[in-house]
């Protein structure tokens, strides 16, 4: 009778310990030492689908669509003036911009000299000045 070695006891990573060769798990073979072991096997899981059918896969299309010809007239006109306010850029009850003055403001350095990066003068080099 053939088996499979993937279910078979004596099997170890690829490797028969009856016969001390590597072996393809899922070859199908002729074995006298066969045992069958059922904690080897591994238990299928249902995967949770969705299914849209093909209408609703179309009108999501046709709704893409015209949403991206809004967008492309919109580009066509141009730009609107005015605020960032004025234009919606900017939701109006909570702003993320963080300005001087506000408590939540902070300097990255307080080097005048350095504001940015801070004093680079601790790293040092090892190049020699004669070379």
């Amino acid at each position: 009778m053939k088996v499979k070695c993937r279910v078979c006891d004596n099997e170890d990573r690829g490797f028969c310990k009856v016969k001390k060769v590597k072996v393809k798990i899922n070859k199908a073979r002729v074995c006298e030492a066969y045992i069958y072991n059922e904690s080897k096997l591994k238990t299928k899981e249902k995967v949770d689908t969705t299914r849209i059918l093909y209408a609703e896969q179309q009108a999501i299309k046709k709704q893409q669509k015209e949403e991206l010809k809004k967008l492309r007239e919109q580009l066509k006109q141009g730009q609107k003036q005015g605020t960032a306010h004025d234009l919606g850029l900017i939701p109006k009850e909570k702003s993320n911009i963080i300005q001087p003055g506000d408590p939540r403001f902070v300097m990255p350095r307080a080097d005048e000299k350095h504001p940015l990066t801070g004093d680079l003068s601790r790293f040092t080099t090892t190049v020699s000045e004669k070379e």
